[in-house]
């Protein structure tokens, strides 16, 4: 899910079980708005790109390191290859430089889990060479515009077999890891840029019981610390969408799972955050 600034609209693609269909969100209704384009996916990303003003999605299940471009009315695809195919990756899009930021993942061809970062300039993908957080997937990045760093944190490593609660920031040339602390160690959680402070939301720790492992509570890092902000609003739950509604100056979270003692929980509902009156 990603936020179209130029025309005030959430755009929402695919999803488990939810085929290779397109929504939009005008903070009242969803609105089908196409069901050609990519082929059906989960676990791809999206960003959008404000100089292009376009939507773009990446990557995803089935081994997919496709390109597309959403411009409000049609999907083009805008390259077949690149960055090696992956899918619970993340991206977010650095307004500064103009390019598009992309970090880590599973590759369902070959079972790798990355720790490379590559940037999207419109036109093609570069990988960057500097080294940065462990391998890992289901993480989550966003860009803060305030201070102009790409925002890492969590996910799921390997090596380890645990959820992580490391926090990193990309400034275009360097990472640096700023917090090893904080927000609750998780994977499969949702991160935005609203504005004055990078929230995140949800998520799940995989060795902790069913009943407690899912999140639901929502975090804020201001670049050198995380806050607990409430422990009320959406249920817990993993693998939701969430992005910030600059023209309404909401939080748009939509959609997870959940796993409970009696079995795993599918969500549909949606979401919305805003702090003032």
């Amino acid at each position: 899910m990603a936020y179209d600034s130029g025309r005030g609209r959430t755009v929402l693609f695919g999803g488990t079980g939810a085929g290779a269909d397109t929504w939009e969100w005008d903070g009242e209704n969803w609105t089908q708005m196409a069901d050609l384009g990519p082929p059906a996916r989960s676990d791809a990303a999206m960003a959008y790109d404000t100089h292009r003003n376009q939507t773009v999605l990446f990557g995803g299940s089935n081994g997919m390191a496709d390109t597309w471009g959403w411009d409000g009315r049609n999907w083009t695809q805008l390259a077949d290859g690149g960055a090696w195919p992956r899918s619970k990756f993340a991206m977010a899009y650095d307004s500064k430089r103009q390019l598009i930021v992309l970090f880590g993942g599973m590759s369902m061809g070959v079972g790798n889990v990355g720790a490379d970062t590559w940037e999207w300039n419109g036109a093609a993908w570069t990988q960057q060479a500097e080294p940065g957080p462990t391998a890992r997937q289901s993480h989550v990045m966003a860009y803060d515009s305030n201070r102009d760093r790409s925002v890492l944190f969590g996910g799921f490593e390997h090596q380890t077999g645990m959820a992580l609660a490391d926090t990193w920031e990309w400034n275009g040339s360097i990472w640096t890891r700023i917090s090893g602390f904080g927000a609750t160690r998780c994977m499969l959680a949702a991160l935005a840029f609203k504005g004055d402070s990078i929230a995140l939301f949800g998520g799940v720790d995989p060795i902790l019981p069913a009943a407690v492992a899912s999140f639901g509570s929502t975090w804020t890092w201001d670049g050198k610390h995380w806050t607990l902000r409430q422990h009320f609003g959406p249920s817990p739950r993993y693998g939701h969408s969430m992005c910030y509604d600059s023209k309404r100056g909401r939080l748009v979270l939509f959609g997870g799972g959940a796993d409970t003692p009696s079995g795993p929980v599918d969500f549909m509902d949606t979401w919305e955050h805003s702090e003032g009156p």
